[in-house]
């Protein structure tokens, strides 16, 4: 099953892993642009079900044939992160701008308003001379759906809609059948959401690693309430991997090359920092007891002599 969210024409489809032979594909019109990894979920005494977050909404697909399940709104207007699970509760962060975090939001007029009152030309669009708003005109590059390098009236629709999500985590109750959003959230938080790291699970605690900064923000995974909130030291590091744990420690790694190792539950102070000197972007795995750390240059195995 492959999850393919481009600026036009997203999907979902299934292959036979022996034949190669598509068995089916599913358009996904809210999509536009994702890079998370879809989980799989088996509801109890029902089917498994893969989920997808994407642009605005989190979806369960029937691997089966392909029909999406159901849903739920509010997910960030571009995700990253990779969402973990805690028995029927699935946890998903997103991080589309700054512009998306509480407080700073950008008031983006509707697409007839726009079109209306700046199409000079009347040709449709929206050149980036015509743009409405210096804002507006700075985000055309990333906002252009097709390419053409002006905003076509779904180009803006999207724009809209980008601008009025939100960054946050959000904590899903799984299953259902058709739009879930009014029933299935259980909590929310804004605060210090990353972009690219996903969350953790340890011990009844919530890890997330802000990219930028060093900030892990810690929260109880059934309540939202936050715990624990603070930079690791060593100043502004930036964070590509996603925390571990094992041995019951926490293992965070930072661009520069520190691993940080936590104590369980919510404390900031590392057990020890190893440096190794080393930019690391891939997220460490364990297995067997041991830690593997790929850095540009290295991939290490930690582990008891």
């Amino acid at each position: 099953i492959l999850v393919c969210d481009q600026s036009t024409n997203s999907f979902i489809a299934a292959w036979d892993k022996k034949t190669g032979k598509k068995l089916w594909q599913t358009t996904r019109v809210e999509a536009k642009s994702g890079h998370s990894t879809p989980i799989l979920w088996t509801p109890r005494g029902g089917k498994q079900q893969v989920i997808v977050p994407g642009s605005f909404l989190l979806s369960a697909y029937d691997p089966d044939n392909g029909e999406r399940i159901w849903w739920v709104g509010g997910l960030s207007f571009e995700m990253k992160s990779t969402p973990v699970v805690k028995g029927d509760i699935v946890y998903i962060n997103g991080f589309g701008s700054p512009e998306n975090n509480p407080g700073s939001k950008i008031p983006v007029m509707t697409t007839d308003e726009a079109f209306s009152k700046f199409d000079a030309n009347k040709d449709g669009k929206l050149s980036s001379d015509e743009s409405p708003t210096p804002h507006a005109k700075s985000y055309l590059s990333f906002m252009d759906l097709d390419g053409d390098k002006m905003y076509s009236r779904a180009d803006w629709d999207y724009y809209k809609a980008a601008m009025e999500s939100d960054n946050g985590m959000l904590a899903i109750q799984m299953g259902g059948k058709g739009d879930m959003t009014s029933k299935s959230v259980k909590w929310k938080y804004h605060r210090g959401i990353p972009q690219l790291p996903s969350p953790l699970i340890f011990e009844n605690v919530l890890y997330m690693v802000n990219d930028g900064g060093g900030i892990v923000t810690m929260l109880n995974p059934d309540t939202g309430e936050l715990l624990k909130q603070g930079r690791l030291p060593g100043g502004s590091n930036t964070f590509y991997a996603s925390p571990v744990a094992g041995d019951g420690k926490v293992y965070v790694a930072s661009e520069k090359g520190q691993v940080f190792v936590l104590p369980p539950g919510p404390n900031l102070e590392p057990l020890m920092v190893n440096d190794l000197a080393d930019g690391i972007y891939a997220t460490p795995a364990l297995m067997d007891g041991r830690i593997y750390l790929r850095t540009l240059n290295t991939l290490y195995c930690f582990g008891k002599a």
